[in-house]
């Protein structure tokens, strides 16, 4: 899949083939639609990455269906995630202390709707 804002080699690592599709078209409509360049912090992580290993079963970085975008101050952060919204995303969750905004798109057994904060 060829995106305008995004590629496998600096952004996700050469796993782009394991992200979901709908996931990485809509992630770039939210680059579109934010106006602002976008660094992500995390995408695919497989079931064996440390964070993934911790949990009881692997999220939805697992599944190739999230990203971390990298999103330091307030307004940014609102501006995100209000972009976010706009854009279909409807799993959202907002790190403050570690300054990134995660947006994602489910997975089996995943809430459809949810915000949350680290």
């Amino acid at each position: 899949m060829k995106l305008k804002y995004f590629n496998d080699k600096n952004d996700f690592k050469g796993n782009m083939d394991k992200m979901d599709p709908k996931l990485l078209g809509m992630l770039d409509a939210l680059r579109s639609e934010y106006g602002y360049p976008i660094t992500l912090n995390s995408s695919y992580r497989s079931p064996d990455h440390p964070i993934e290993a911790k949990k009881a079963s692997p999220g939805e970085h697992a599944y190739g269906a999230a990203v971390d975008i990298k999103c330091v101050g307030g307004e940014a952060t609102y501006k995100l995630v209000a972009a976010a919204i706009k854009c279909g995303f409807k799993r959202i969750g907002i790190s403050r202390k570690s300054n990134f905004v995660h947006v994602g798109i489910g997975y089996p057994g995943a809430p459809d709707t949810t915000i949350w904060t680290y």
